[in-house]
């Protein structure tokens, strides 16, 4: 998509972090922008901004986990503006630990909004992508998409899962001829509250886990803060999507410190080695 002015954008997991930026880089490129969260008065802040910067943007509460609220988004994102050109299935959510210290439900909740809320956003807006024959899909995925670490269980095994289903995407529309692009994000550390995601527990999955955390938890909530806290700036990420979104490029790996990782991964997979730390 090489003209992004006077089209249509929406983003979930936009009330704050890697979302909002998104917001306000595509809008400062002439989009009008349909934001979404789960959080109501995040998203309300959000959006009187946006509106500050001059950006025509609207809301829609949205829970990505649930395939009846995304479909709500894409109706409400079609009914408010008339049509839908980029779509960002960023929602995110962060919980770690030792895989066998991680209760069942914060698996589901991980796995239902990292890997499902993308999911459900191809079903919900792709159709309507394709007819139209122009169209973009970004999908957040991470460096932990590429390379696993230690107390990472479901956030690593959502985000590979978001590659897999960006890759699938892609080739699929591919062999039907469409034009409609995809791209998948995989960030290193970024300035965001992921590691603080628990916070938006939602009640479809079952009482929230207890808060209590064991001792290899609370390490690594410490790391995690640590990390997000010297990370990159949202608004680099932001235009870096919007770039590729332009240049119809697919991956987009915005931190080039993990390039010997991602390398010593695939040497190791070739050669039947041990996993790289």
């Amino acid at each position: 998509m090489r003209e992004l002015a006077g089209k249509v954008a929406v983003i979930t997991g936009a009330a704050s972090g890697i979302g909002l930026a998104l917001s306000r880089r595509l809008g400062a490129d002439g989009m009008r922008v349909m934001i979404s969260d789960v959080d109501e008065p995040a998203l309300a802040d959000a959006a009187r901004s946006l509106m500050a910067d001059g950006i025509e943007v609207a809301t829609t509460v949205t829970d990505v986990s649930d395939p009846d609220s995304v479909d709500a988004l894409a109706r409400a994102t079609l009914d408010r503006f008339g049509g839908v050109h980029v779509v960002c299935n960023n929602a995110g959510v962060s919980r770690g630990g030792p895989s066998w210290e991680i209760p069942l439900p914060t698996w589901n909740w991980v796995m239902g909004v990292n890997l499902f809320g993308i999911v459900h956003g191809i079903r919900s807006f792709v159709p309507h992508l394709i007819a139209q024959g122009e169209g973009h899909v970004v999908n957040t995925a991470s460096v932990a998409g590429l390379v696993a670490a230690r107390c990472g269980g479901p956030y690593s095994a959502s985000k590979h899962a978001a590659v897999a289903v960006s890759e699938s995407l892609y080739h699929d529309l591919a062999a039907i001829g469409s034009p409609v692009g995809v791209s998948v994000l995989c960030p290193g550390p970024v300035r965001t509250r992921i590691h603080e995601s628990f916070r938006h527990w939602q009640d479809r999955f079952g009482p929230r886990p207890s808060v209590q955390d064991s001792p290899a938890v609370a390490e690594w909530r410490r790391e995690s803060a640590v990390m997000v806290e010297s990370g990159l700036d949202p608004a680099l990420i932001a235009t870096a999507v919007r770039d590729a979104i332009v240049g119809n490029r697919f991956w987009i790996l915005t931190h080039p410190e993990y390039a010997n990782s991602l390398l010593s991964r695939y040497y190791g997979l070739i050669k039947a080695d041990t996993p790289c730390a």
